[in-house]
């Protein structure tokens, strides 16, 4: 079940559940939200920052990871047309430029709801560059939903 969160609330900077904007101790793991005013000042920001999915909002449906699985899936489908006949048609043709619109476009998408959502802020342009690479793209895009699973738990 994808973590999702509330208008007021955020996630948790340790455990990831969603709590109030304004507790200052998560009640699921009891770890402290807010920081000081005085650390937040003296301490310069750090590169180890952890994704904060409450500064992002976003009308995108969670379901664009359909188009990467179908995308990869066309080319799978692709492939073996291909080398089974050996030939070239334009139904091939239609199918090449279904797929290599589809992966990037999807991921885009998907990659705004995942960074809403999620602990991961994935990088839309090495992702979306990644699947719009003949071939690559297959790999890629099986990369991508399984990093989304591992930070959503879907699909």
């Amino acid at each position: 079940m994808p973590r999702t969160k509330a208008v007021d609330e955020i996630f948790c900077r340790s455990c990831g559940e969603p709590i109030k904007e304004e507790a200052e101790i998560c009640p699921e793991c009891g770890v402290r939200n807010k920081q000081e005013k005085s650390s937040q000042t003296s301490s310069p920001p750090s590169a180890s920052v952890k994704h904060d999915p409450s500064q992002y909002e976003t009308t995108v449906s969670d379901t664009w990871y359909y188009g990467i699985a179908a995308g990869a899936g066309l080319w799978i489908l692709l492939l073996a047309i291909a080398s089974a006949t050996g030939s070239e048609s334009a139904f091939l043709g239609l199918i090449v430029l279904v797929a290599w619109v589809l992966i990037p476009v999807a991921t885009y998408f998907d990659a705004k709801y995942v960074r809403a959502n999620s602990q991961w802020n994935p990088n839309t342009v090495v992702w979306c560059i990644a699947g719009a690479i003949w071939l690559i793209n297959i790999v890629s895009a099986a990369a991508y939903l399984y990093r989304r699973h591992e930070a959503l738990g879907e699909p």
